[in-house]
């Protein structure tokens, strides 16, 4: 059964009048799936968009839809070039582990056997990735994408944060993530798969 969870916006910046808001450069860029410093483990989860363009992106008729067909849909709300937008289940500091997100959902989860769909209504934009038990999801760890840039759908671009943030949990909600990789040494096989597709 398709559940849609309409989000509600927390806090908002502006775009100048004149901003373009094309929407090709957004991407998911960080998971939080198993928190430890929350109130439960539904509470403490959250999903980072992160704006990979130079025009501002406006967020209205996005959706992100999980591996249940539940979608969370996203009102009116502008991130700028390089800018983040963190969505989850809490805005309640002492229920989600201590962080600040930018929007809330209603009973959207995340699950340890997953997957994500980040759409765009009225264009081809969308960004599909899934993840399972031989992901080794740590407790207590985001899932952060090493560079925007790399193919979500491949495990390699993807690792575990290693930055402490809130209440003890690691991650970058809203910041950049502690492992991004800007070098071709650093991960030259994701490097590789990402850019020859």
């Amino acid at each position: 059964m398709l559940t849609i969870f309409v989000v509600f916006i927390l806090s908002g910046g502006s775009a100048p009048l004149d901003a373009t808001t094309d929407g090709g450069g957004l991407i998911m860029n960080e998971i939080m799936i198993d928190p430890l410093a929350s109130s439960s483990t539904d509470m403490g989860q959250w999903i980072e968009l992160y704006n990979n363009s130079g025009d501002w992106v406006n967020l209205s008729e996005w959706t992100i839809e999980n591996q249940s067909g539940d979608e969370i849909q996203f009102s009116s709300h502008v991130i700028p070039p390089d800018g983040y937008f963190v969505v989850g289940s809490s805005a309640i500091s002492s229920e989600n582990g201590d962080y600040t997100p930018n929007a809330v959902w209603g009973s959207f989860s995340l699950s340890a056997n997953g997957s994500l769909l980040l759409s765009s209504a009225g264009s081809d934009s969308q960004e599909f990735f899934s993840w399972n038990s031989s992901w080794d999801i740590e407790p207590g760890a985001s899932l952060e994408r090493l560079n925007p840039g790399w193919a979500a759908s491949d495990r390699e671009s993807w690792n575990h944060s290693t930055t402490e943030f809130g209440a003890g949990d690691l991650g970058t909600p809203g910041g950049q993530n502690s492992v991004f990789s800007n070098g071709f040494g650093q991960n030259t096989w994701a490097f590789i798969k990402a850019f020859v597709r």
